[in-house]
């Protein structure tokens, strides 16, 4: 009977699950997995930064709605755990596997180790050693149900070195080969029928509905499906991360961006007396569910995957326990010829909306340094509605956050819940990755940047160009301007004024230095064109933006 090695077993359970590329770093621990994977098909991206790594795995995975896989060795390890506590927070199927020193030598003060799985386990959906070659098939199965059902987000495994290297009967993959259990649409959770007609109903009988969508609708939802429920009922309907796109901005029912600092159609939440949450975590960015910002006589209806979610937050009038796809096609295929009338309601919403957006815009005002809407309408001028745009800072990123139009599904992305900057780069390479077809513009902070500015030599050497607009004012954006708020002063929130653009030339990729709008809509032009990463250093005013403002606001108890 044929033998094979742990690493061989585990190319080919990676294989059986559709895996096609890996994101990682070399490193002693997975040394002879990596030289197994080589012979095979297998796109390998190695980046500068585990951290980064897992970030470009993240991007990857949530853009093409299955795992993305990211590998390391041990203090590779650690590095990680930034990037896995942020794909926590971004529901992102990531599978991280790290090697370790043989597990005979574990507890003898063996090269490099220490508690992987421990410290694995607050920042992933779920820590595990695999304890035996034979186990490999059983374990990763495992990973990959737990990263892909309910809230999806991050897994580790930590495959000790000797478990790689040694020889089992190739029979041991056999047993294990993908069977129904592994059909994705079997690690969905499905709705009950009678609480789908509950919603309808609420739904039905309310005057000013609204339906807000998160990161649980973006990993889930067809937007075909969600397009023929929103015509059907002409309820007004906005999304955050992921959710972005699933009905394009332009559709007659998106009120856009569904985050309250940065949209004023979405501060109008308070007069709703029905709002339908799919895939949104009442967390501190809606007030926990409480008042502000929804009106405390209205009625919330949450859909989600995570019962501990609709569990938690007492406001919730009808908790609907399943995954936001299949709600939204249940409810689409049982709404009927039902037509919601009020259209006098999103008739007023959607004027907010262009009233708001047009007032933005007119802070573009050819003043210099440049304003950051001027950043937001040359890209505008530049851009096709299949581009890819991803936005990583605090403060001055917010700008174009608010007002660049989204029309397309997964073709925008943000930081997550957790707030980490310098996620941007990585992101970036990861979307280039996933859709090698599309361009790909990161507007990002100077601040952030800095964090995985090596990510630029990642995308050079592996041939994944992406334009990156920084935008260079000399600050830690939102915490400067907070302080500035609260306290009249500041402290460790200044920055000196970079030559990125030759940091970026000195990678081996385009670098140029802006400022003026002309010349920053011709260099976003241009690099849309070009087939390497370009770093366009753009010179901004130092002003706070909506978010930095509302942050003032709301700690100092002025919000009303």
């Amino acid at each position: 009977m044929a033998k094979i090695t742990g690493s061989d077993l585990i190319i080919k359970c990676l294989k059986m699950y559709g895996v096609d590329t890996i994101f990682g770093i070399a490193g002693d621990h997975i040394l002879h997995l990596l030289d197994k994977l080589i012979d095979q098909d297998f796109r390998m991206i190695d980046g500068r930064h585990e951290a980064a790594s897992v970030h470009m795995a993240n991007a990857y995975s949530r853009i093409l709605r299955k795992p993305g896989v990211v590998m390391s060795t041990t203090p590779g390890h650690a590095n990680a755990l930034a990037g896995l506590a942020n794909a926590m927070h971004s529901e992102a199927p990531v599978i991280n596997i790290a090697g370790s020193a043989d597990s005979t030598n574990i507890g003898r003060g063996a090269m490099q180790e220490f508690d992987q799985i421990g410290i694995a386990s607050p920042v992933t959906k779920g820590s595990w050693e695999i304890p035996s070659t034979e186990r490999i098939p059983e374990y990763i199965s495992l990973a990959f149900r737990t990263a892909m059902e309910g809230r999806r987000g991050p897994v580790h495994l930590t495959i000790p070195h000797d478990i790689q290297e040694s020889k089992v009967d190739e029979e041991v993959f056999k047993r294990f080969e993908k069977s129904s259990l592994d059909d994705q649409d079997n690690w969905l959770t499905y709705p009950n029928p009678v609480q789908v007609s509950k919603c309808l109903d609420l739904l039905n009988n309310a005057k000013k509905p609204m339906i807000i969508a998160g990161l649980g609708a973006g990993a889930t939802v067809s937007p075909k499906d969600l397009d023929k429920f929103l015509l059907k009922t002409n309820i007004p309907f906005m999304g955050v991360d992921t959710a972005r796109g699933l009905v394009g901005d332009s559709h007659p029912n998106s009120l856009g961006i569904g985050y309250i600092p940065l949209n004023k159609a979405a501060q109008r939440v308070n007069e709703c007396d029905v709002v339908l949450l799919l895939g949104v975590k009442l967390d501190y960015q809606l007030g926990f569910g409480g008042s502000p910002p929804f009106d405390k006589k209205g009625v919330i209806i949450s859909v989600d995957p995570e019962i501990s979610q609709i569990n938690r937050p007492r406001t919730i009038s009808l908790a609907i326990n399943s995954d936001v796809g299949p709600f939204v096609k249940s409810i689409a295929d049982k709404v009927g010829e039902f037509k919601w009338h009020n259209d006098n309601w999103i008739k007023s919403l959607k004027k907010t909306k262009k009233d708001y957006l047009n007032e933005m815009d007119d802070l573009a005002d050819n003043s210099l340094p440049m304003h950051p809407m001027e950043i937001s309408k040359a890209i505008r001028d530049s851009i096709d509605d299949d581009t890819f745009v991803i936005f990583d800072g605090g403060d001055y990123c917010h700008y174009s956050r608010a007002t660049v139009p989204v029309e397309n599904y997964l073709r925008s992305m943000y930081v997550s819940s957790f707030g980490m900057i310098g996620v941007g780069l990585p992101y970036a390479v990861g979307a280039k990755a996933a859709m090698p077809d599309k361009k790909v513009v990161l507007v990002v902070g100077d601040g952030s940047l800095g964090f995985h500015v090596p990510e630029i030599d990642t995308s050079v050497r592996h041939n994944l160009p992406v334009t990156v607009i920084v935008g260079n004012n000399s600050l830690w954006g939102i915490d400067y301007w907070i302080q500035k708020g609260l306290y009249n002063r500041d402290v460790w929130t200044k920055l000196d004024q970079t030559n990125y653009e030759l940091i970026a030339k000195g990678f081996g990729a385009n670098g140029v230095i802006v400022d003026k709008p002309i010349d920053l809509k011709k260099e976003i032009k241009k690099s849309l064109q070009t087939n390497k990463i370009t770093l366009i250093n753009t010179i901004v005013k130092k002003i706070s933006s909506p978010v930095a403002d509302a942050a003032v606001t709301r700690k100092l108890g002025t919000h009303g």
